[in-house]
């Protein structure tokens, strides 16, 4: 019996020795650190640490865990990961609605980067410094239209997309041509941001999900 209690008190006490841990502000001054590396220190300064930002641990019976970094001033148990640490960029040259700004920093269980970080939603006149050479709203309206688009039931709407297989970003309008309550036809164009150019124009019928 006290054999095994030995055997139990020497676990607990090597897992407390061997966990990695590490302050929370550790955590994120390092996936600050290089962030700024990969933007440069001016374009940093628009980035904010997503509150949402996570990482992963293991308790002390290897059940794997996840915790916000913001909540306490330690991580807790064995630190594995930071493969949810994210930041939001909020630059003025980059004011889209319903575009997602963050850009995770994923950290391995030393701090270093688990992987490269992907910059590909950011714009290359940001990651260049310089002001934007997109279109501006009104260039883009004179454009759809100067397309001869078919009588709407609306305005049509414009929405900023990213394609993630081209790795870029593109302007998709939506000119709704008929609507009802669980769908619309819409006449869809996709519109290159700096040039103008009609990428894509077609037609599709969208329904609503979960309409009865």
């Amino acid at each position: 019996m006290k054999s095994l209690l030995n055997i139990v008190l020497l676990f607990f006490t090597s897992t407390q020795i061997y966990s990695q841990t590490y302050l929370t502000y550790e955590v994120i001054e390092k996936a600050e650190s290089h962030l700024k590396q990969a933007v440069g220190e001016e374009l940093f300064n628009y980035f904010k640490l997503d509150p949402d930002s996570y990482y992963e641990y293991k308790n002390r019976t290897g059940k794997t865990k996840w915790e916000n970094i913001n909540k306490g001033k330690k991580t807790k148990g064995d630190f594995v990961n930071g493969k949810s640490i994210r930041f939001i960029l909020n630059h003025p040259e980059f004011q889209y609605q319903y575009v997602d700004k963050r850009i995770s920093v994923q950290l391995a269980s030393d701090l270093s980067l688990n992987s490269e970080i992907n910059l590909d939603r950011i714009p290359k006149y940001l990651l260049e410094g310089r002001k934007s050479d997109w279109l501006n709203e009104n260039q883009l309206d004179k454009i759809i239209e100067n397309q001869g688009l078919k009588k709407s039931v609306k305005n049509p709407i414009k929405r900023l997309e990213f394609d993630f297989d081209e790795r870029k970003y593109y302007w998709m309008v939506f000119n709704t041509l008929y609507e009802e309550k669980c769908y619309s036809d819409e006449e869809l164009l996709h519109i290159d941001p700096k040039t103008g150019q009609i990428l894509k124009h077609y037609e599709e019928r969208h329904y609503v999900m979960h309409c009865h």
